[in-house]
């Protein structure tokens, strides 16, 4: 079963691999990601974010 959080940025803080990921990103990109609706619920959801943001900019 999935895990649901009621803090929508909740899995970024929980999985070690995916906050380390999100801790070195620019600040710039942490922001557009935390102001997205959906948040990535995996690591591979995390990157393709970041890619996706990276290429606006």
């Amino acid at each position: 079963m999935e895990s649901t959080y009621s803090d929508r940025y909740a899995n970024l803080t929980e999985d070690p691999a995916m906050e380390a990921y999100f801790s070195q990103l620019p600040g710039y990109i942490q922001d557009q990601i935390r102001a997205r609706k959906r948040q990535p619920a995996t690591l591979e959801d995390l990157k393709r974010m970041a890619n996706e943001v990276k290429q606006l900019f």
